[in-house]
């Protein structure tokens, strides 16, 4: 079976889909670690715990949009969702999809570990595929 990279360099249209996840991570993570950066160097602290504290709040606000909305802020603007393979997306799922957000680092590896095993779905970054989760585009004027 092919890997995530595999289907990769040959699909354009999964290349645009990893490119849309990207600028959603990053409009998300601006989102959190803004106001906290902010807070943290008007009001002064430890630049570590700010930046503990903006992956604890990442991580969090992820899972609870995820589970509650379908997607992030970042996911909305660029028109996808989180969705689950089967069933509903639960508390749990999100929970278990977005862990790695806490750490930029784990989500690097979480993407790149994804790609690179054997995978029915090149959508799915690993802890995709171990909640049984995968992000969709969809079309913002009918919503499918």
């Amino acid at each position: 079976m092919p890997t995530g990279f595999d289907y990769l360099g040959q699909d354009k249209t999964l290349q645009e889909h990893w490119v849309k996840r990207f600028v959603a991570i990053v409009l998300d993570a601006l989102l959190v670690y803004t106001p906290i950066m902010v807070f943290n160097t008007v009001f002064g602290g430890p630049y570590f715990s700010a930046g503990l504290l903006s992956g604890i709040v990442l991580f969090l606000y992820a899972s609870l949009f995820d589970f509650s909305a379908g997607g992030t802020v970042g996911k909305m603007v660029m028109h996808m969702k989180a969705v689950p393979m089967v069933g509903e997306m639960t508390l749990s799922r999100a929970l278990l999809r977005n862990f790695t957000k806490i750490f930029g680092l784990l989500l690097l590896l979480d993407w790149v570990i994804g790609m690179a095993v054997e995978t029915r779905d090149p959508r799915q970054k690993w802890t995709d595929q171990v909640a049984h989760t995968s992000v969709m585009a969809y079309d913002h004027k009918s919503g499918v």
